[in-house]
């Protein structure tokens, strides 16, 4: 049974360290994505080895489907090459989804919690002692990149605080990955988190309010020992408040466009791939240019997936993706019964998050959504069947 646990608990940890290790430094020790494929691949082989079978559902599916077209599409990109761009992470996507899918499913769910966690704590600790952040920014600092695997942090933190009722140690852990991630400077994620919170709250008004009220004195405690910490280090109030004045910008921005976004040098040239990627749609409205189009044709992404998706992939590629979101929604809003409690809350809020930074972001191959939509799905989709085997056993006693 121990020896169970821990492979369970390992074959989290190992993966999530490398997604980590490839998202934070890549580079720096030649982990690239086609590596990265490799150890996901290896570990996928191992969950086998023990459990022959996945988990297979709609949202699942979609991604196949969508992964699928992407291939098809080589058949009219003009840069093969360049493709392998998005095809590669979109691979490992795919794995990500049939490893964590099964690992929340047949495997122990606290030892994969403790194995996700574990290893994210890890990674972010290596990045800090090889690269130097927060006290530092390193040489060709991804700031959105680190920033997102500090959200994927924080929402583990928070998975794992609702099943093993840690409070002590979900919230020590919560708050200092919100403030890293507010010193990386990332305004879409850091506008994506007060966004997820407000329609958290706003959903979920009572379950938020409960959590709140239950937890306001440990919160303001450990907050406080947390923001002294940080006052005492000069680089690290740096940090922390170039990100806040970040988000402020970013906030003024959405509220007073006119004004402000000509001001704004990131801005205008977002406003310019955008309008380019809406005529390049309307070229080939259906089908798409093919994958990697935008960035073969301008140098770049479009900084944007909705964009990316519509210029590259037509209505085809974006409905098959976007098509994820609406089916964990629909989850979502059946998800009714109480047993779930701050769950619902949460896996809403992220979902909010992640929605919006898709729109200022290329996310249609990330990673750590990969994981996010893997868990969440897997959660609410056992939940259905506990609940709609519970309706067909009581109707067989009646």
């Amino acid at each position: 049974m121990k020896i169970g646990l821990f492979g369970s608990f390992a074959l989290a940890a190992i993966a999530v360290f490398a997604l980590t290790l490839n998202a934070s430094a890549g580079e720096s020790f030649n982990f690239n994505s086609a590596r990265l494929g490799v150890v996901l691949g290896l570990l996928v082989l191992l969950h086998l080895s023990r459990y022959p079978r996945f988990l297979f559902c709609r949202e699942f599916a979609l991604y196949f489907i969508f992964v699928g077209y992407m291939v098809v599409e080589l058949f009219w990109t003009a840069d093969v090459t360049l493709a392998m761009n998005t095809l590669v992470p979109a691979l490992n996507f795919v794995l990500i989804l049939v490893l964590f899918g099964a690992l929340v499913t047949y495997h122990d769910f606290r030892a994969v919690l403790s194995g996700t966690l574990g290893g994210l704590l890890i990674g972010a600790a290596f990045y800090t002692l090889t690269q130097g952040f927060p006290f530092v920014y390193p040489v060709g600092f991804s700031y959105n990149a680190i920033a997102g695997m500090y959200l994927f942090g924080l929402f583990i933190t928070l998975v794992y605080g609702w099943y093993t009722r840690s409070r002590v140690l979900t919230l020590s852990i919560g708050l200092s990955l919100l403030v890293l991630i507010a010193a990386t400077t990332s305004i879409k994620t850091n506008l994506g988190i007060l966004l997820g919170v407000t329609g958290a709250g706003l959903m979920y008004f009572k379950t938020v309010t409960r959590v709140l009220r239950r937890n306001a004195i440990l919160f303001v405690a450990i907050a406080g020992m947390i923001t002294y910490a940080v006052a005492s280090d000069d680089a690290l109030v740096e940090r922390v408040q170039a990100g806040v004045d970040r988000v402020s910008l970013g906030v003024q921005i959405l509220t007073a466009r006119e004004e402000l976004s000509g001001g704004y040098v990131g801005f205008a040239l977002r406003e310019e791939w955008a309008d380019a990627g809406l005529k390049g749609f309307a070229e080939n409205p259906l089908f798409g240019h093919g994958v990697e189009a935008f960035r073969d044709r301008y140098g770049t992404t479009s900084h944007s997936t909705p964009v990316d998706l519509l210029y590259n992939s037509g209505l085809i590629g974006f409905v098959l993706f976007y098509a994820i979101f609406i089916s964990m929604a629909w989850r979502l809003f059946h998800a009714c019964d109480t047993s779930l409690g701050s769950l619902r809350a949460l896996i809403f809020g992220a979902f909010v998050c992640y929605l919006f930074i898709s729109l200022s972001g290329t996310m249609h191959y990330n990673a750590f959504l990969a994981v996010f939509i893997a868990i969440s799905t897997a959660l609410l989709h056992q939940h259905r069947r506990k609940t709609s085997r519970a309706g067909v056993s009581s109707r067989n006693v009646l």
